[in-house]
């Protein structure tokens, strides 16, 4: 760790005082050539200016393209300037070839540090986010927790001959909700939603928010039958708009699922939860009550 902030550091310094070695020049040069070089010196100073902008954001290969063009063109120009005797020659005006590079370069180095910062941040956001089991906003576990447990069930129940079976819930018109009413209302519907399946499943079921759309797995310990108890204690409450009060002051909210469920079979899955779930979110589709 040590080692690394001696790194950035030394990296840091000698970008920076490349890009203000580069930057004085500029100003000597501009300064002892007078207004005559002003065409040039204006030319110099954007193309300068375009390399190191790229430069500092990560486009380097196009940045020392720009500055090499430039100072290759400028260095053209200067000596056929010399060779024709056209215009007032200046000597200082040659400093013009090393600024591009030194202020390309100077910005590459500080900013590369940066980058590189940028990079491990994203890197350790995916890294979180792929070890996240808990979804934010209704505190249930999420779906890939949900692909974990079904794995389990499905091995228990293989072992033990019982039953398991796999029901999904969604909103019907999740974007209408959204547009209707503000995220803090969003969510306070979705923890209302996720409350009352809570409340109607048992305790040795597992309810799962798997979307950030008004989606519910559950996983229940029991047969096709069972499940049935189940959906339709699920409709009843969804139903009575009593159990979505307060919600919206401006708006009378009424949370329409659609709903389905299948029940585990070995046969037909042999252990694979992820077409278990495709034939479950199919069944869901088809609803239509």
């Amino acid at each position: 760790m040590d080692y690394d902030n001696q790194k950035n550091t030394i990296l840091k310094i000698t970008g920076i005082t490349m890009f203000f070695l580069g930057f004085l020049l500029a100003v000597l040069v501009m300064h002892y050539s007078g207004e005559d070089c002003f065409t040039e010196n204006l030319f110099m100073t954007i193309a300068t200016i375009i390399a190191a902008g790229l430069a500092v954001f990560g486009n380097f290969l196009i940045s020392v393209i720009v500055a090499a063009v430039a100072t290759i063109s400028f260095a053209g120009f200067k000596i056929y300037a010399l060779m024709t005797g056209v215009g007032d020659f200046k000597y200082v005006s040659f400093l013009w070839i090393l600024v591009p590079a030194l202020c390309t370069f100077g910005m590459y180095l500080y900013s590369k540090i940066y980058r590189t910062l940028d990079l491990d941040n994203a890197v350790l956001k995916q890294q979180i986010e792929e070890l996240v089991m808990v979804d934010r906003v209704t505190g249930l576990y999420n779906l890939r927790s949900m692909f974990m447990d079904i794995q389990t069930q499905i091995s228990y129940a293989e072992r033990n001959n019982t039953s398991v079976s796999l029901m999904i819930i969604r909103l019907r018109y999740p974007a209408e909700m959204r547009k209707v009413l503000k995220r803090e209302q969003y969510e306070k519907l979705l923890n209302r939603m996720a409350g009352l399946i809570m409340d109607t499943v048992r305790l040795e079921d597992r309810v799962y928010s798997i979307d950030d759309m008004g989606g519910f797995g559950i996983v229940l310990t029991c047969d096709v039958e069972g499940t049935k108890l189940v959906e339709k204690r699920i409709r009843e409450k969804f139903s009575d708009s009593k159990n979505f009060a307060k919600i919206s002051d401006k708006h009378k909210i009424r949370a329409e699922i659609k709903l389905g469920y299948l029940e585990y079979s070995k046969e037909k899955y042999n252990r694979d939860a992820n077409s278990f779930k495709n034939d479950v979110e199919e069944e869901v589709e088809y609803d239509i009550d």
